[in-house]
C-alpha cells in the first residue's frame, strides 16, 4: 500500500477542546482535492466517554481510515511497570483495537514506552509484547511500534530488541523522532525495511536529545530535516508504505487550513519526485 495521510491530530487537541467535528469538517475536502488518500486517527483519553460516536462520525466522512494511532497513554502506563496499571492498559488496548475495527483500520500505530518513566523499564515493556499481539492479533490489527524518544536507548536501540518478534509486528518510523536521536542515517542503513511499512513526517530543528525542543512539532521545511535525504534513500531501500503528515494546524479559535494543504503537497510532491507514489 502507498498514499499520504494525515493525523487527526493535526487539527485536534487539547488547545481546542478535543473538537473532533474538525475532522468531519476538514478531512473530505482534502480527500477530494486529492492532497490524502486516507486518514490516521488517533485516539485520545478524551474521546472514551464517547468513543463509538467519535467513530460514527469519522466514519461518516467516506475518507478510508487504514491507520489507527493507539492511545499514547497506553505505553505511559507499561513503563510504570506495575501489574495492576499494566492489566488497565491491556483494557485499553482492547478499546482501541474496536475504535480500529469501527473505521476499519488494518493497523496500529503503538507506543511500547512513554513519558516521564519512558525506557527505563523497557525489558518488562517488552515481556508484553506477546499480550499486546493476543489482543491485536485478535482484532485482525497488524502492530506497529515507533520510534518514540527514550531517556536510556534511542528507538533503533529498543527496536533492535524487539527483533524476536518479527514478523508478527512492524516498525513506523517518524522523521522528527529519527532526527531527535540523531540517527536518521543509521535507521535508513538498516536493513530492516521490510519491517517498516508506515511513516511518520514532521520537522525538528534543535541540538539532538533537547527534549525543551520536541515541541512545538514544526511542518516540513521549518526544522532541519534533509527530507530529500530521506526520500531518495527510501527508495533506494525500496519502500512500499504510506506516509502521514502529523505537523499540527490548531489553535483554540481556527484551523490553519492552508498551511496544511501546503505540508500535505509538499509531501505529495516529495513522494512523486522519488517514485514513492
Amino acid at each position: 500500500m502507498r498514499g499520504v495521510f494525515c493525523s487527526t491530530g493535526t487539527m485536534v487537541g487539547r488547545i481546542n477542546g478535543f473538537n473532533y467535528s474538525l475532522i468531519s469538517k476538514n478531512f473530505p475536502a482534502l480527500f477530494e482535492k486529492g492532497l490524502i488518500s486516507g486518514g490516521e486517527f488517533i485516539v485520545l483519553s478524551a474521546y472514551y466517554d464517547n468513543l463509538k460516536n467519535v467513530c460514527k462520525e469519522v466514519k461518516n466522512t467516506g475518507v478510508p481510515f487504514d491507520v489507527l494511532h493507539c492511545d499514547k497513554d497506553i505505553g505511559i502506563m507499561f513503563s510504570e511497570r506495575d501489574d495492576k496499571i499494566t492489566e488497565q492498559a491491556l483494557t485499553l488496548l482492547k478499546r482501541n483495537c474496536e475504535a480500529a475495527s469501527e473505521l476499519g483500520c488494518t493497523r496500529m500505530v503503538f507506543h511500547l514506552w512513554g513519558a516521564p518513566k519512558s525506557d527505563s523499564a523497557i525489558e518488562y515493556n517488552i515481556s508484553l509484547i506477546p499480550k499486546v499481539l493476543e489482543i491485536t492479533d485478535d482484532a485482525k490489527i497488524r502492530l506497529m511500534i515507533e520510534n518514540i524518544p527514550c531517556t536510556n536507548a534511542s528507538g533503533l536501540e529498543n527496536w533492535r530488541k524487539l527483533y524476536k518478534y518479527l514478523p508478527r509486528l512492524s516498525f513506523i518510523f517518524d522523521t522528527r523522532f529519527g532526527a531527535f536521536h540523531d540517527e536518521t542515517e543509521k535507521i535508513l542503513d538498516e536493513p530492516i525495511w521490510e519491517h517498516i511499512n508506515h511513516m511518520h513526517i514532521s520537522d525538528y530543528g534543535a541540538a539532538p536529545r533537547d527534549f525543551s525542543k520536541i515541541r512545538p512539532i514544526l511542518h516540513p521545511g521549518e526544522g532541519k530535516i534533509d527530507f530529500d535525504y530521506i526520500f531518495s534513500h527510501l527508495a533506494k531501500n525500496g519502500y512500499d508504505g504510506t506516509f502521514t503528515l502529523e505537523s499540527p494546524v490548531m489553535t483554540p479559535y481556527e484551523t490553519d487550513i492552508p498551511k496544511l494543504e501546503k505540508s500535505l503537497s509538499y509531501l505529495n510532491g516529495m513522494a512523486k519526485k522519488y517514485g514513492l507514489l
